[in-house]
């Protein structure tokens, strides 16, 4: 065993050039499992680069989303406190931010521009407006219960979390990324059963050259390798493609998006590093499938 193992790192370059050989020699069936490896990373590249971005404009939408507890004006700091402290035991918060009535009001004022002037007047003793609650759920599904809980707690003047419209576009979000999820992971398992069996065909329609080999007292590793290699490349070569049309497509919809879908909530994802790694994920599938692809069929020819 370990002596079959030097030999193959010792004939390794000239695995690689039989690898090379082949893929040129064999050229209609190499062709065909290139095609096959592109367009199902193609594929795999569209779906995919359309469920990391749901994704984090989900993240970035629930992370946005709070609930504003205004308390009454007249309650007093031991109420406050008490208040407080309830919020903070409440299940699925994530985290519960003070701001008091003077900081309430210096939101009003600046929330409305010019037109906010004319508050100024009503700091201090005169202000209107009660302290105030900032909580952040620890997942967006849970605004209306908590803030549910929360408008039943005395001295709770006002709860706003955006309403029904807001738990809508929360649900409606997390059901596109889930349905996007199972899809992409559907379709990568077909994905892996077509390159393979495409890259299967390929090699046996080389029994023969495979039987030779072992008539001629070849190592199962030494005949197994170059048709692995052979099987890297083709998923190398099958990827570029689809790394290209990755790289200048998202950069194009980037910038002609301003890096925004339909509102500033709903980002898309940085361009970089996203491209290259989105594009090295799609060159190590590629290469992956077609290993695994040429290692499983080449075994059939081979004793163990």
């Amino acid at each position: 065993m370990i002596r079959e193992i030097f030999s193959c790192i010792r004939n390794f370059p000239r695995h690689i050039g039989t690898a090379l050989k082949n893929i040129w020699r064999n050229g209609v069936m190499s062709i065909s499992s290139i095609f096959a490896v592109t367009i199902t990373l193609i594929i795999i590249g569209v779906i995919g680069v359309i469920a990391i971005n749901i994704q984090d404009m989900t993240m970035n939408v629930e992370s946005s989303l709070t609930i504003h507890v205004q308390m009454e004006r007249e309650a007093t700091q031991e109420e406050v406190d008490a208040t407080y402290a309830a919020l903070q035991n409440l299940e699925h918060v994530a985290s519960v931010t003070y701001s008091d009535k003077e900081s309430e009001l210096q939101k009003l004022i600046d929330g409305m521009g010019e037109d906010g002037e004319i508050f100024a007047e009503y700091q201090g003793e005169d202000n209107p407006l009660g302290d105030a609650f900032i909580i952040e759920a620890e997942d967006g599904q849970y605004l209306e219960t908590i803030a549910s809980q929360i408008e039943n707690m005395e001295r709770v003047n006002r709860v706003n979390y955006g309403g029904e419209s807001t738990t809508s576009l929360v649900s409606g979000l997390e059901t596109v990324r889930n349905i996007g999820s199972v899809f992409i992971i559907g379709l990568t398992v077909i994905a892996l059963f077509m390159i393979a069996n495409t890259i299967k065909i390929t090699i046996t329609s080389r029994s023969t050259e495979i039987s030779i080999m072992r008539m001629v007292g070849a190592s199962n590793w030494y005949i197994r390798i170059p048709f692995m290699l052979e099987g890297i490349m083709i998923g190398l070569i099958g990827s570029i493609v689809p790394i290209l049309i990755l790289y200048y497509g998202y950069n194009a919809l980037y910038n002609a998006s301003d890096g925004m879908f339909i509102s500033n909530m709903l980002l898309l994802r940085d361009p970089y590093p996203f491209v290259f790694q989105f594009g090295a994920f799609l060159a190590i599938l590629g290469s992956s499938v077609g290993l695994v692809g040429s290692f499983m069929s080449v075994r059939k020819f081979l004793k163990f």
